[in-house]
């Protein structure tokens, strides 16, 4: 569950912004009455050098549902020609039993990423008399990346209102980012001709003029491409997004509940 609230938020932080900290707080909500999670981020830059660090929590149901499931994201690296160039990534998914933390390291000049995986926490196993108890695991490995990227997910989508202005109407445009589908880091942007906007429009709640469809080309329950529908507000940030076509209950919601920047 708290995987779809990943998946609705990264794609939220596309302000062109170099303040010192920006602070973003979300509410995620499955069709009309259930409430998933809340989702903060805080975007860190000092000279040269950015953090950005995405902290995602099931509640209520979902949260008991889980097992108290946290995810974390962080992204650190430069600042270089008003780009942030990830040095690396970390992925981190933990609930009352386990953790995992995976650390993509990023080798520019020689297009490669380095993957570190540590599993740690307790798990059921069945003991002599046939009863379960719980038993301590470890379990560490390094490999390298199938693919190369650039970006991480969460540094493609701050850099993105750039790539925007120069994206064709009506057509989909391919990018890769670690973190993203995960055989190729493929996401492909399609920007909306005038007819596919009326449709839109049906579904972001908002008057945003900015407004795009996102595929994370993986499979979320029955949005086989991970379809997300994204609205940008005046300061180039999303105040709404829609996951659609999830199961018989309707859409996963993302809305923007408290904004904050920081000189």
């Amino acid at each position: 569950m708290n995987k779809l609230i990943i998946l609705l938020i990264t794609p939220f932080f596309c302000l062109n912004i170099f303040a010192q900290t920006i602070e973003a707080k979300y509410n995620i909500t499955y069709g009309d009455f259930l409430d998933l999670g809340i989702a903060t981020t805080t975007l860190e830059v000092k000279e040269n050098k950015y953090s950005i660090i995405m902290k995602a929590q099931t509640t209520g149901m979902s949260k008991y549902l889980t097992n108290n499931r946290v995810e974390i994201y962080e992204s650190h690296g430069e600042v270089i020609n008003n780009e942030f160039i990830p040095t690396e990534f970390i992925k981190i998914k933990k609930d009352d039993n386990k953790k995992r933390v995976r650390t993509y390291t990023f080798k520019h000049k020689e297009k490669k990423v380095l993957v570190h995986d540590l599993k740690t926490g307790n798990e059921k196993i069945l003991n002599a008399e046939l009863s379960h108890e719980l038993k301590e695991f470890h379990k560490e490995k390094n490999y390298d990346l199938k693919y190369y990227a650039s970006n991480d997910i969460l540094s493609l989508f701050f850099n993105l209102r750039k790539k925007l202005i120069n994206f064709e109407n009506g057509k989909e445009h391919t990018l890769n980012a670690v973190g993203a589908n995960k055989t190729k880091g493929l996401i492909n942007i399609l920007m909306p001709s005038t007819k596919d906007l009326e449709k839109i429009n049906t579904y972001l709640k908002t008057d945003d003029k900015s407004k795009f469809t996102a595929f994370i080309n993986q499979r979320i329950f029955q949005s086989k491409r991970g379809e997300l529908l994204i609205s940008l507000n005046k300061e180039g940030f999303c105040s709404y997004a829609v996951l659609r076509d999830v199961l018989l209950f309707g859409d996963i919601v993302g809305e923007l509940i408290e904004f904050k920047i920081k000189a």
